[in-house]
């Protein structure tokens, strides 16, 4: 019997050699049409590292199209070509190790890693590396909050958001911290994601090339409220209209802030990482690990006999772990007024403006505290 033995050597030798060339040119023409689904896979394009890491996994996905490709190929062929013929019962050939086919299947892959590691490594140390008239951002991750804390050239005062305000063209240096466990800082649409570690400080950087807001998200699960732990970039058109936002009421009160001291605390909380763990139909928060603020203003002054609303408010804020409300687990960070770069920092006058404010969370909307009183207890504890 012959097992696969040709009766013209010489065709059969003379056709190998086009037949492998227009095997290699379906292969490449497979994999690159493979890789155009690139654009399609991710999310919008919105910055220079994004381009960069784009074209990178493109041509990652161009060279897994036309593996794949190959060894399906290779196996549809297999089942045809070597399917077992009808009334035959023998057995099949014995086939010994190809010396040349084994340091070939070895040797292309081992080229094709190292070019794809020198390559990997260009675009990771391009999107590293420090670059002009960077816009420096400290951003803080705690459950399950992003806040932003930067200052622009033109504004004295330090903004402190969980919007990030920048513009097209403008480099953005993200200096990270975590207040209490890991977390990741991930903008799908800019292809930047870094860890964030209690007690180390990690970077990433981004430069915007397409106008639009942007949701931050964290990556790492972190805890119950994991999910609603996501802030926003928004990318300005130019400079100019970057410059015009300022005048936005939003911004404009974070420049300037209210004299009042509730609306002061209404703006101020927003920019701790209370959104993430309380319900507040005031501010449209959603969290679902702390108990809800709707009303607290009427019930603090319920809570523990013998205390006021005021000073049940300031020590719940202060001293997370001084009144537990029945059914929740002591995981609010506690707070410190002592060193501004400690973690879960708030200064005095942060927690006298958020108190003032959670006063005022009320049925009928009028303050449930004495104020002057509020200062004489901020007074006492921080003698």
């Amino acid at each position: 019997m012959n097992f696969g033995k040709s009766d013209s050597p010489n065709r059969s030798s003379g056709l190998l050699i086009p037949t492998l060339i227009g095997i290699a040119i379906l292969l490449v023409i497979g994999g690159f049409l493979i890789s155009q689904l690139t654009d399609w896979l991710f999310a919008t394009q919105a910055s220079a590292e994004a381009e960069q890491i784009d074209e990178l996994f493109r041509v990652f996905l161009g060279i897994g199209g036309g593996l794949f490709l190959l060894v399906q190929g290779l196996l549809l062929y297999s089942v045809i070509r070597f399917r077992k013929r009808k009334g035959d019962e023998s057995d099949g050939p014995t086939i010994h190790g190809n010396v040349a086919l084994e340091l070939t299947w070895t040797a292309i892959p081992s080229v094709v890693v190292l070019v794809l590691v020198i390559y990997s490594y260009q675009v990771w140390s391009d999107i590293r590396a420090p670059k002009d008239n960077e816009m420096v951002v400290h951003g803080i991750g705690a459950r399950y909050a992003w806040t932003f804390e930067y200052t622009d050239d033109r504004v004295d005062e330090t903004i402190s958001s969980n919007t990030l305000h920048t513009y097209v063209g403008r480099p953005v240096r993200m200096v990270l911290d975590a207040q209490d466990v890991i977390h990741s800082f991930w903008v799908p649409a800019m292809r930047i994601k870094q860890d964030l570690m209690p007690g180390r400080t990690t970077e990433i950087s981004f430069t915007p090339t397409q106008a639009g807001r942007y949701r931050v998200v964290c990556a790492e699960l972190c805890g119950a409220g994991h999910g609603q732990m996501w802030a926003w970039i928004e990318v300005y058109e130019d400079e100019e209209t970057y410059l015009a936002s300022f005048a936005d009421p939003a911004v404009e009160r974070i420049l300037n802030p209210p004299e009042d001291p509730a609306e002061l605390g209404r703006q101020v909380i927003q920019s701790y990482a209370c959104t993430g763990c309380h319900v507040l139909d005031d501010l449209d928060w959603q969290g679902v690990t702390g108990p809800s603020l709707n009303n607290v203003g009427d019930t603090a002054s319920r809570r523990i006999p013998g205390y006021t609303a005021e000073e049940y408010l300031y020590e719940s804020v202060y001293y997370s772990g001084a009144f537990i409300v029945a059914g929740y687990d002591n995981v609010m960070p506690q707070y410190q007024p002592d060193d501004p770069d400690g973690p879960n920092y708030m200064p005095v006058e942060d927690v006298r403006a958020i108190v003032a404010y959670l006063c005022t969370l009320t049925d009928d909307g009028e303050s449930a505290c004495d104020l002057e009183n509020l200062d004489a207890i901020i007074e006492a504890d921080q003698q």
